[in-house]
C-alpha cells in the first residue's frame, strides 16, 4: 500500500534566499530525512524561459537517493543549475553530497561524508571535502555535531587551498505554541591550524501553522567567510517567506 504525500511550496520572496549562490557551507541538516525507512529515489527536472525584450533560459536537474534502516541513514544528493540571460550565463552551479550515518544508541551516532561543488561565477572552480564525526541527540528536537574534514578548494584567479577544518553544528526546533515553532541551525568551521580562518552559517525560521494542512515559514540566513574568493563579500544575508501545503 502506497502512502503519497505531495508538498507544494509557493515561494513569495522579498530577497528570497539561495544559499547555494554564495555560501561555502551548505545546510545539510535541512536535507536529512531521519524518519524515512527503506529505499527512496527522487528526481526533479526544471526548465523555464522567456524571449523578447529579455531572453532568459533557466534549467535545473536534482536527484536524491535514500537508503535507511534501523541503524543506518544513507543518502546522496546531486543538483545542477544553470541560468542564462541575453546570452550571458548568470548562474552555473554543480553540487554533490554523499553521507552515511550509523546510529549507536539513542544519544550517539557517527557519520562520514563527502562533498563536491563547482561555482565558477562565484570564483570557485572546484571544492572537494571528505570528513566525519559524531552526532549527539540529547533531546528529540536537539542535534549537536562535532567532527573534522579535509578540504581542497581550487579558486579561479587564486591559489588552490588545502585545509583541515573542525566541523561543529547545532540544530534545534523549539515549539513556542501549538501553532508556532522556532527552528535554527548554526555551523562553525575554523581551520585547525588557524582559528581566525573561519567560516560560519546561521539560519533561523519561524514556522506558523495557519490551518491543519497550510503553514508559512519566515526565515533569515547569514553566511560568513573570513577569506572569501576575490571580489566577493565576507558576509551575506538573506531573508524570505514561503508557504506550504501538505496533503
Amino acid at each position: 500500500m502506497l502512502n503519497i504525500k505531495n508538498i507544494i511550496f509557493l515561494c513569495f520572496s522579498f530577497l528570497f534566499l539561495n544559499e547555494v549562490l554564495f555560501a561555502q557551507i551548505v545546510n545539510m541538516e535541512s536535507a536529512r530525512k531521519e524518519n524515512l525507512s527503506g529505499f527512496h529515489f527522487q528526481a526533479n527536472l526544471g526548465l523555464n524561459g522567456s524571449s523578447g525584450t529579455v531572453d532568459r533560459t533557466n534549467y535545473s536537474v536534482e536527484t536524491r537517493v535514500d537508503y535507511n534502516s534501523k541503524k543506518w541513514q544513507r543518502f546522496t544528493v546531486f543538483s545542477y543549475k544553470r541560468e542564462e540571460k541575453d546570452d550571458t550565463i548568470t548562474s552555473d552551479n554543480t553540487f554533490f553530497h554523499l553521507r552515511a550515518v550509523r546510529r549507536v544508541n539513542n544519544l550517539i551516532s557517527w557519520e562520514i561524508f563527502s562533498q563536491l561543488s563547482e561555482k565558477p561565477l562565484q570564483k570557485i572552480k572546484r571544492r572537494e571535502l571528505f570528513g566525519g564525526g559524531i552526532r549527539l541527540s540529547p533531546y528529540k528536537s536537539l542535534r549537536i555535531g562535532l567532527g573534522l574534514f579535509d578540504e581542497n578548494e581550487e579558486r579561479i584567479l587564486s591559489d588552490t587551498r588545502k585545509t583541515s577544518r573542525l566541523n561543529t553544528y547545532i540544530t534545534n526546533d523549539f515549539k513556542i505554541s501549538d501553532t508556532a515553532t522556532f527552528e535554527s541551525t548554526l555551523y562553525i568551521q575554523p581551520d585547525i591550524d588557524d582559528f581566525s580562518e573561519l567560516r560560519s552559517f546561521f539560519v533561523a525560521g519561524l514556522r506558523l501553522k495557519i490551518t491543519e494542512k497550510f503553514s508559512s515559514i519566515i526565515s533569515y540566513e547569514n553566511t560568513y567567510d573570513s577569506s572569501p574568493p576575490p571580489d566577493t563579500d565576507n558576509s551575506n544575508s538573506f531573508y524570505g517567506i514561503r508557504f506550504s501545503f501538505e496533503y
